[in-house]
């Protein structure tokens, strides 16, 4: 019975190392090229889908869309001691300053940004492919000062 309750905890003990392993693994999710906005410095960066991110060499970048959305689209307000966004109305501008009709994808990436919990000071979507991206910086401390997010078209977050 005691060699019982050892195999039974080995095996345990292994799928739990399985899952921390497939729970953290680098799955490359995104290639990014950026500059400095002081030394004008190129970086070529992985971001991985255990969020973390690591330089990588020079590459091609597919082609891309920016879009970038009105200051005042979102407003911010203070309920249960939160910070939390309104959505105003949606003005998106293309690259070159010409207004982008919204679509469904472009209202549920707009409603997702509603649900963070700081002020937004700016907003930017990229569209890679068929892939969207939202470049969001945040009235927060200087640790985080913006983060980019993913949008899941299938569950529209």
């Amino acid at each position: 019975m005691k060699n019982k309750s050892k195999i039974i905890l080995f095996t345990i003990v292994i799928i739990m190392f399985v899952l921390r392993s497939w729970k953290t693994s680098k799955i490359p999710l995104i290639n990014l090229i950026t500059k400095s906005e002081t030394s004008g410095d190129i970086e070529y960066v992985s971001i991985y889908s255990n969020r973390k991110s690591k330089k990588t060499d020079a590459f091609i970048s597919d082609d891309l869309e920016i879009y970038n959305a009105d200051s005042r689209s979102f407003s911010s307000y203070i309920s249960n001691n939160t910070i939390l966004n309104r959505l105003n109305k949606i003005v998106l501008e293309d690259s070159d300053g010409n207004i982008v009709d919204n679509d469904e994808i472009i209202t549920g990436i707009f409603q997702s940004a509603e649900k963070l919990e700081h002020d937004i000071w700016e907003f930017h979507i990229f569209k890679v492919l068929d892939n969207y991206y939202a470049l969001v910086k945040l009235n927060v401390n200087w640790q985080s000062p913006c983060d980019l997010y993913e949008y899941d078209k299938i569950y529209k977050e």
